[in-house]
């Protein structure tokens, strides 16, 4: 081996020296956030380090804040180069998020924490995880109590197809009370976590139990069933919308992510469409009466009086008249008597007010105005609904003049303001 004298060595790195390139210096990188983001952690939650750098030598120390307190229950930023976050346990049966806001010397960086949803369920229920990707409703506005919004929605994973229900197909249906929708075009489901009430309070953030709040299901024949939630929660946060609802043996976890379209739906207050007096053409038209017992429960025999014409129920005109009789709720008393309006109650505006020789007037018991109970007119033509008027006040006179042969005669009104009147004057045969 060839021994190198220190000025030939020195002389190489020279010659070495003058034959490279010239290289720029290298840039100092700032404040940089060197984990993964997001950081994944699991139901039983723990401790994640978040790490970082400051570059130039800077040992100085980060600030650290979030947007979820619940998830998030500590932030340590005590060491330099690392933020230690504490999750909780999640104790419920979806996933969720958390963001990280880190800053240093006027800049920020977000990093997201996303957590496992808690598995398995109650014991004795059946946990059935869905992913719906349908999610449609209507809102009807403070219809249901003043300054509130009223959503109904429909959660379903390919339910419904080109308008109908597909068979074998499961529905999350959910009425919800919430702030006012703020705009109209875009109508969204507010923030919050809405809580199941079987006995509604009608209070905000609640699922009130008006008889819409279910489990429904369509059989291989494309028949539909439906099961009463006995507890349900929806936690709505922005286009993450997730549901834990259970019903007698089951619990399900419904999660849905993505867009979704809500139809504003308000109704008038006024049922009736009538433009002007109306006399009741009953031509064409086979009368029926049953009696059906105390079927309000309000200790009143209750009598039912229906006209559907004979080319089928949109054929001509449909008219129903809902009586009560008196506590003689076997129906011995009959039916001939002079009928008044029950009106409403004063404690519950959309209750009857219960008396004996009254008619029940029309009423709308669907926020979407389609479902109707009570004394009503409607009228048809080529099976196209013409007119509409709630049997609302005035008076119903029935005379039995035996034989199965009735007399009727009506000086009602409507619904409207200032009231059209309706009336009718007819004798024939109702069949039982």
């Amino acid at each position: 081996m060839k021994r190198l004298s220190i000025f030939t060595l020195l002389a190489m790195l020279t010659l070495g020296m003058a034959c490279e390139p010239k290289i720029n210096p290298v840039e100092v990188v700032g404040f940089e956030i060197t984990s993964q983001s997001p950081v994944n952690i699991g139901a039983e939650g723990g401790l994640i380090n978040i790490t970082y750098t400051l570059g130039g030598g800077d040992y100085a120390l980060v600030q650290a804040t979030t947007d979820n307190e619940d998830m998030v229950t500590g932030i340590n930023t005590d060491d330099y180069g690392y933020v230690r976050v504490s999750v909780a346990a999640n104790p419920e049966y979806f996933e969720r998020e958390a963001s990280i806001r880190i800053s240093y010397d006027g800049e920020a960086k977000i990093v997201t924490i996303k957590q496992e949803a808690k598995t398995g369920g109650a014991e004795g229920y059946e946990v059935v995880n869905i992913t719906a990707n349908q999610l449609i409703g209507n809102y009807y506005g403070e219809r249901l109590v003043g300054n509130m919004g009223h959503y109904w929605i429909i959660l379903s994973d390919d339910g419904i197809v080109d308008g109908e229900l597909a068979k074998n197909a499961e529905f999350f249906r959910l009425d919800l009370l919430g702030p006012m929708a703020t705009d109209s075009s875009n109508i969204r489901i507010p923030d919050g976590t809405y809580n199941y009430e079987a006995d509604p309070t009608f209070n905000p953030y609640t699922i009130p139990n008006l008889g819409n709040s279910d489990y429904a299901y369509t059989d291989a024949e494309g028949e539909a069933w439906s099961v009463a939630f006995t507890e349900a929660t929806l936690v709505v946060e922005g286009s993450s919308i997730n549901l834990v609802a259970r019903t007698e043996d089951k619990e399900f976890h419904v999660s849905f992510e993505g867009e979704y379209s809500i139809t504003e739906n308000l109704i008038p207050d006024q049922i009736s469409t009538l433009r002007s007096d109306y006399e009741i053409d009953l031509t064409g038209c086979t009368g029926y009466i049953s009696c059906y017992g105390d079927y309000w429960g309000c200790g009143f025999c209750n009598w039912g009086i229906e006209f559907i014409h004979n080319n089928g129920l949109k054929g001509g005109t449909y008219l129903v008249l809902d009586l009560l009789t008196d506590t003689n709720i076997s129906g011995a008393s009959g039916i001939s008597g002079t009928y008044h309006t029950t009106g409403f109650s004063q404690e519950d505006e959309t209750e009857p007010a219960w008396s004996a020789y009254s008619f029940i007037p029309g009423m709308r018991i669907s926020d979407d105005g389609m479902q109707m109970m009570g004394s009503l007119l409607q009228v048809y033509e080529d099976g196209e609904g013409i007119a509409q008027a709630p049997i609302y006040g005035g008076e119903v006179k029935i005379t039995d003049n035996g034989g199965g042969n009735y007399t009727i005669v009506i000086n009602a009104e409507d619904d409207a303001v200032p009231a059209h009147k309706i009336t009718l004057n007819w004798t024939g045969k109702l069949h039982n």
